[in-house]
């Protein structure tokens, strides 16, 4: 295993564009909905990768940035920009990359008081399948296989994080993302899921999970192991996975 900063993403970024799940309209309207963002509200985005959720936004009218759209390169903890300037903070599958001991007290200072936080997530990693483990059961470590989830204690482990924004958004996100001092800077973390059809192939498996973090610290001999054990498993379904995953949006509101 290998380790990885985020960077190894620059080298993929076009095949991340073409297989990567957008978001669904509901859950980014949702989160408009409750910043009452109109056209031409001035919302931040945080890691904006190749720019699936950018463009959801100005389609919307917003101006992402002090601007239509403005990019910054660079680390979103190391990034100057003015304080309480922004209507809104989205984060679409990237506020992992942020450290938390930085990231939330950061964003909260970047709204404008009773500004909203809105993370979102294509899907739901806390949601682990049978699929998924016989899938990386020969790539990974033993320790690092993730545990089937059962759906029950997903969602009432996330109805007991529901005080606490950065421990809510580490359990969906299945990250140590908690920061005590930073969730007393939010208050009225909501959760909104939506299902999302989902019919793989071996072929469109592969090549979304060569998109992830996971697969991108793996060394050549551990990736031809996890191609030849997704064959396999597909094979034993069949060809075909059908799913159903769920998009997920959580949003929390800066005290005032």
């Amino acid at each position: 295993m290998t380790a990885t900063d985020g960077s190894e993403f620059d080298a993929i970024a076009d095949e991340y564009d073409r297989v990567r799940p957008s978001y669904p309209d509901a859950l980014v309207d949702a989160a408009c909905d409750r910043a009452r963002l109109l056209p031409g509200a001035c919302v931040l985005e945080i890691g904006c990768g190749t720019g699936l959720l950018t463009e959801m936004l100005v389609a919307r009218g917003l101006r992402v940035g002090d601007t239509d759209v403005r990019f910054h390169l660079g680390r979103f903890e190391d990034v100057d920009l003015p304080r309480e300037s922004f209507a809104a903070a989205f984060s679409g599958t990237a506020f992992h990359w942020v450290d938390p001991s930085v990231g939330w007290a950061k964003v909260a200072g970047l709204l404008a008081p009773a500004g909203v936080l809105a993370l979102l997530q294509a899907g739901l990693p806390v949601l682990v399948r049978d699929f998924d483990r016989a899938v990386w059961r020969n790539a990974l470590p033993p320790e690092e296989v993730w545990p089937v989830a059962d759906p029950f204690d997903v969602w009432s482990g996330a109805d007991a994080r529901r005080g606490d924004v950065t421990a809510l958004w580490s359990w969906l996100a299945r990250y140590d993302l908690q920061n005590r001092e930073a969730a007393g800077l939010f208050d009225d973390a909501r959760m909104l899921t939506v299902p999302v059809p989902v019919e793989d192939t071996a072929e469109s498996y592969l090549a979304l999970i060569a998109t992830t973090s996971t697969y991108l610290r793996l060394d050549p001999a551990r990736r031809a192991s996890l191609a030849e054990t997704v064959h396999e498993v597909f094979a034993a379904a069949g060809g075909t996975n059908r799913w159903v995953d769920c998009a997920t949006l959580v949003t929390a509101r800066r005290r005032p």
